[in-house]
């Protein structure tokens, strides 16, 4: 007899497919859904950058999609500047929106978002001190050129950090977070088989060698990053509106 568990998910094999956002109000959905069910891994990426972005001058988001964690992130670090790229331009639509209200509202830092493919930024090489993306792999055509790029532009000693699902995470996580996820349940099962393992993601790190950066699977969240990070996370820790109204 078999020792293997029974598997809930059919998620053996990395399956992936084009951006499913192809009308602005999916991209408005999208931004409503970071604004609620995303708000947790938003907070941990937040925690995660906050002591790299502190001390930065350029920060590169790519794949920004609404643009929410870039304008958060901005209205905390004054001193940075912020540049957000997406090879989509309903997203990039919602996310000149969403900068119009936060400088309305007072809640604006430096920020500009333009189009771009991920696999090809028109950038110089060593143009940022932190560059990162947040649930944006699934809309990747070609992972292993977008994360070579995003090394590119990474100056020397600056932070890379890719945050998105792992295809291999806890099951038990997959099916209560299915619980929570209303009618983004199928969104969420496209996004995370499109997603990557750990094991993947540390052999096209190896294949671009990247052998030394870390690969760190969280809840159900993958953790990609230049440096070594501590990723453990609790709910309710404080970073996502900590001070978002306070100038530095």
């Amino acid at each position: 007899m078999s020792s293997e568990p029974t598997r809930i998910f059919d998620l053996e094999h990395r399956v992936s497919g084009p951006d499913p956002f192809t009308e602005v109000e999916k991209c408005r959905d999208f931004d409503r859904t970071m604004r609620t069910q995303l708000i947790i891994p938003m907070q941990h990426l937040m925690k995660l950058l906050a002591p790299y972005v502190a001390e930065a001058e350029q920060v590169l988001e790519v794949g920004c999609g609404p643009g929410l964690v870039s304008l958060r992130l901005a209205a905390l670090h004054k001193q940075a500047e912020f540049t957000a790229v997406d090879a989509n331009d309903r997203f990039l639509e919602v996310a000149r929106e969403n900068a119009v209200f936060a400088n309305l509202v007072n809640y604006g830092g430096r920020f500009t978002c333009d189009w771009s493919h991920s696999t090809r930024l028109p950038f110089e090489d060593d143009s940022f001190d932190v560059v990162f993306s947040f649930c944006a792999v699934p809309r990747w055509s070609r992972p292993a050129m977008t994360i070579a790029e995003c090394a590119r532009v990474c100056r020397p000693g600056g932070t890379v950090i890719v945050y998105d699902l792992a295809r291999d995470a806890d099951e038990g996580m997959i099916s209560f977070v299915l619980q929570y996820s209303a009618g983004e349940a199928d969104q969420f099962m496209r996004s995370l088989r499109s997603g990557y393992t750990v094991p993947e993601m540390r052999e096209l790190l190896a294949g671009l060698g990247l052998d030394d950066w870390s690969v760190a699977r969280e809840g159900i969240n993958l953790v990609v990053s230049s440096r070594p990070l501590g990723v453990d996370y609790a709910v309710g820790d404080p970073g996502i509106y900590e001070d978002i109204f306070t100038e530095r």
